[in-house]
């Protein structure tokens, strides 16, 4: 599983948590205007992204530098790549993510009344064959809202259900209690492991039908969505048993920028959007450094909240 699957799988956690509060505290008009909310501001985010990243992409080319990311719209007119962006067709640049969760935030309320009337199993069922039918068939328009709406949605019924999950296991024995969580942990960490020995050794499953099927196939093999919550739930029991030492260490960077995720995600989509620009291929001792002064940089901006005016806060 990749970052990305993690990466849209939480941000279900957290819609399925607030929204049921929103559904029990204030109703469902109530929580749906939130929900959709939540998508206006990532659409208007999202599309003026767009443009701008294909703007400086098409710069870039006419300038000469080919190394712009793939994806580009370079013939469209520029009413038509405004048409496009608009109704979601078209995105480009390192942000593009944001425009798969418009959908998304649009139809949770719907999965979240479904989950409220006890129908997670319903609601399990159709993520993932909206995902299936991404391996299978030709989904055109729906391909990207559907591959990635698999995690968002299990994740939200994960969080819906977030306080039965808890009381599930505060029942169990204290035996039963660390088998669990130390056979995710352990899972979590052989799909790491497992993960990075491909990423440098692509060799082992350069040929293998099988692995392609069933995990790789450009990221829609048809274990990836159940493999996913198993290594968000690992990694969770991982953090939350070495948690007071990662706040005392990394947690200095890593929370402020999860604090403002959001902004932090725009702010590297530039960076990694940009880099190739200004440099060629580089050693191990250079792109480290550089990747901490990134960082740095970043935590800097968090911090200060520069240009924050222009992001809904995450």
């Amino acid at each position: 599983m990749s970052e990305a699957e993690g990466f849209f799988m939480i941000s279900g956690l957290l819609v399925g948590m607030l929204r049921r509060r929103d559904l029990e505290r204030y109703g469902v008009v109530k929580m749906t205007l939130n929900s959709w909310k939540r998508a206006g501001q990532l659409y208007i985010v999202a599309v003026p992204l767009t443009l701008l990243f294909t703007f400086i992409a098409r710069t870039a080319l006419g300038h000469g530098h080919r190394q712009v990311k793939g994806g580009l719209d370079q013939h469209s007119n520029w009413f038509h790549l405004l048409e496009n962006s608009l109704n979601l067709s078209y995105t480009y640049g390192w942000a593009d993510f944001l425009t798969y969760y418009v959908p998304m935030f649009l139809v949770a309320p719907a999965v979240v009344w479904l989950l409220s009337r006890k129908l997670w199993p319903l609601v399990l069922v159709l993520a993932y064959a909206g995902y299936w039918e991404t391996t299978h068939m030709n989904t055109g328009y729906y391909r990207p809202f559907l591959q990635w709406g698999v995690y968002f949605f299990i994740g939200a019924a994960a969080g819906y259900h977030w306080e039965e999950l808890r009381a599930l296991m505060a029942r169990l024995s204290p035996t039963w209690r660390a088998w669990v969580r130390g056979s995710l942990m352990g899972a979590a960490v052989i799909l790491y492991a497992i993960g990075l020995l491909f990423l440098f050794k692509r060799g082992l499953i350069a040929h293998s039908a099988t692995y392609t099927d069933l995990f790789g196939n450009n990221r829609l093999g048809v274990l990836r969505p159940l493999a996913a919550p198993i290594s968000v739930a690992g990694t969770y029991f991982l953090v939350r048993r070495f948690e007071q030492l990662l706040a005392r260490t990394v947690g200095k960077v890593i929370i402020p920028f999860g604090r403002s995720s959001l902004y932090v995600y725009v702010a590297q989509s530039f960076v990694v959007f940009l880099t190739p620009f200004a440099f060629g291929r580089q050693g191990f001792a250079f792109n480290t450094l550089y990747d901490l002064a990134i960082i740095a940089l970043i935590w800097v901006a968090v911090r200060v909240r520069f240009l924050a005016f222009l992001i809904p806060r995450a």
